[in-house]
């Protein structure tokens, strides 16, 4: 009876060792059959990038007698904008592989060209590159100082977020002028003055028929250059209740002009009360 229960014992253990076998030996399969499909599919890749790499049906190519102006580059959306500076982001893309362009880079670069608000690239398989251009809208003339002492001013546009445009195409633009902007200030500050202006003009609604030119210098007093007739005056008009103050100064101007014809500069900043800048008051 000891003798049967031994072998019993023997043949039990001899399976447990023989299923155990079967797993390592089913382990060690899965564990290269995986590593051997991982290099597979390495080898695989790197074949197939080196072939989008080096096949010349994926380059993007620049035709010479195009002056740089690759027929694979569509450009889309560019008005104002320089079509030149555009090309030139790609250009150490022409004559390369389409998969070795970097589209986010590429399109970090186009927006830092002045009147790109957005853009967006895309590869078109199997050479073409495809940038979409979304212009910046000018809302208004600025006024800037020359870059030298003595030159005058020079004209350039501006959006409303306070970037400053300049035109490299001709074109006509119906927009109002604005003073008082320098260059060298934030892009925020610039837009501050911007929507200050903006929303100025906005309340006169009609009235800003009559203005030429809107002085931002100081914020909290705007300064807006009148036509009347043939006069041009400049009147300074705070920072609330333009219209009322416009509407009261265009009642009183004949009188004004009457009693003051050199005046130049008048103050409309008390509510009822037009003030030849240093000289007399002239209520209603």
């Amino acid at each position: 009876m000891a003798r049967r229960k031994s072998a019993i014992s023997d043949d039990a253990d001899a399976r447990l060792g023989l299923f155990a076998g079967l797993q390592w030996l089913r382990l060690a399969f899965w564990l290269i059959s995986g590593i051997v499909l991982m290099v597979g599919a390495l080898m695989a890749w790197h074949l197939i990038v080196e072939f989008l790499i080096k096949d010349d049906r994926f380059r993007v190519a620049e035709a010479e007698e195009l002056a740089g102006q690759s027929p694979n580059l569509v450009v889309e959306g560019v008005h104002y904008a320089s079509a030149s500076q555009v090309r030139h982001v790609f250009s150490q893309d022409f004559g390369r592989s389409l998969y070795l362009v970097p589209l986010q880079a590429r399109r970090e670069q186009l927006l830092e060209i002045d009147w790109v608000q957005d853009a967006a690239v895309s590869k078109i398989w199997p050479d073409t590159l495809r940038v979409a251009i979304r212009e910046r809208e000018p809302v208004a003339f600025v006024r800037l100082p020359a870059p030298r002492a003595g030159e005058g001013t020079r004209l350039a546009l501006i959006d409303i977020y306070g970037h400053i445009l300049r035109p490299r195409v001709a074109a006509r633009f119906t927009l109002p002028v604005i003073a008082g902007v320098r260059e060298n200030e934030t892009v925020q500050s610039r837009r501050a003055r911007v929507m200050r202006a903006l929303d100025m003009l906005n309340e006169i609604g009609p009235l800003g028929v009559q203005v030429s030119e809107v002085d931002v210098s100081d914020p909290n007093n705007l300064v807006v250059a009148e036509h009347v007739g043939n006069d041009v005056v400049n009147l300074m008009v705070g920072e609330e209740n333009y219209a009322e103050r416009l509407r009261n100064f265009l009642a009183n101007y004949s009188e004004i002009k009457e009693k003051r014809p050199d005046a130049k500069t008048l103050d409309l900043r008390v509510d009822g009360v037009i003030t030849a800048v240093g000289e007399n008051r002239f209520e209603r």
